[in-house]
């Protein structure tokens, strides 16, 4: 469906945007992505793990940043440029999970490998880094997913000590909170995070398969979603956005095989609204690119009895808001793209006088 109105709100399907082409451009496996002040939006992007990951970025793939313009439709996105590489030297990442943006257009890129977080200006350069471990710590650490507060401070998620942290933009340890468990108020695995309007903390809380709400100290308000694979239900959340209205919108990886995955959407007050699928119909710019570029491609696309599994989502895994222009967007992470959907206030159907 690709335009759906629930409870006076319509999601209309854009565009989509992504699928490197043989000109570079493009991203691969986009994990996290943050937006800029001036729309550019950063993607950082997971490529190939492990020793492959080498190869993928001696091409120009694998752990690095995109910067790319979306546009408003459909053969209008941008390829800007990209910075950073996979490594563990100054300004280097390996498993890079989050990315936010400050009000300086700074970039903090978390990864989960390292266990620390990157600091680079809007140009890519590198400015400083910190480690999200305190020396006092043992155990397992893992950090995932990283969020910016109201007061400028920085919520970072770690997946495997159950915690999330508070941090200084210097990377000050200023607080931590959580522990494993499945009660209200505790974590398994958490990974995605983000602050609303209001100043509330929601964390994507993946092995308790919902999403918890917190005030800015760490104390529980409410829960997102339960387990199961039905529309509303959770299986995997891994990212979580908040629109200007308070709509929570929840990216979640789904148990059915890779190619599955949803984004579920709830009011404030945690009522379900519904669930998007992926509707990416069209091919976008760049990946039409390469199918023209190789006529093999072409032929093996219309050869097939449907290209509707090439529509939707597979194990997405970041969503974010663009309040600026009242749009979603998906990382549709194994289809190395994003899907794009307007969410309209005023839509209407005109009538038709026969």
């Amino acid at each position: 469906m690709l335009t759906e109105t629930v409870a006076g709100r319509t999601y209309d399907y854009s565009h989509s945007v992504g699928r490197g082409s043989q000109t570079g451009m493009g991203f691969s496996n986009p994990v996290a992505a943050a937006i800029g002040k001036d729309e550019t939006v950063y993607v950082v992007n997971r490529g190939s793990e492990g020793i492959s990951n080498v190869a993928w970025n001696r091409t120009g793939y694998g752990a690095r940043v995109s910067q790319i313009k979306l546009g408003a439709n459909a053969g209008e996105e941008e390829f800007i440029g990209e910075f950073s590489k996979y490594g563990n030297g100054n300004g280097e990442f390996i498993w890079g999970s989050g990315v936010a943006v400050d009000s300086q257009d700074n970039l903090y890129v978390v990864d989960e490998w390292l266990n620390r977080v990157t600091v680079f200006a809007s140009d890519g350069t590198y400015q400083m880094d910190w480690s999200t471990v305190g020396r006092d710590e043992s155990g397992p650490n893992g950090t995932s997913g990283i969020a910016i507060d109201k007061e400028g401070n920085l919520l970072v998620t770690d997946g495997r000590s159950h915690t999330v942290k508070k941090f200084t933009p210097k990377g000050e340890l200023l607080s931590t909170w959580g522990k494993q468990g499945s009660a209200e108020g505790e974590l398994d695995s958490p990974w995605g995070i983000t602050v609303d309007n209001e100043g509330f903390i929601y964390v994507a809380d993946f092995k308790n398969h919902r999403v918890q709400k917190f005030t800015d100290g760490g104390n529980f308000v409410a829960q997102f979603g339960s387990h199961g694979t039905k529309r509303g239900q959770l299986s995997y959340p891994n990212s979580v956005a908040v629109d200007p209205e308070g709509d929570v919108y929840v990216c979640d990886w789904s148990e059915n095989g890779w190619e599955q995955g949803r984004v579920h959407i709830f009011e404030k007050d945690g009522r379900f609204l519904t669930s998007l699928t992926g509707d990416a119909q069209q091919l976008s710019l760049w990946a039409q690119m390469t199918v023209d570029a190789n006529a093999d491609y072409g032929k093996r696309r219309r050869e097939v009895n449907s290209t509707e599994p090439e529509w939707r989502f597979a194990q997405p895994t970041a969503v974010v808001y663009d309040d600026k222009n009242g749009r979603l967007i998906v990382a549709d992470t194994q289809r190395s793209r994003f899907q794009i959907y307007d969410k309209q206030a005023t839509y209407m159907v005109p009538q038709l006088n026969l």
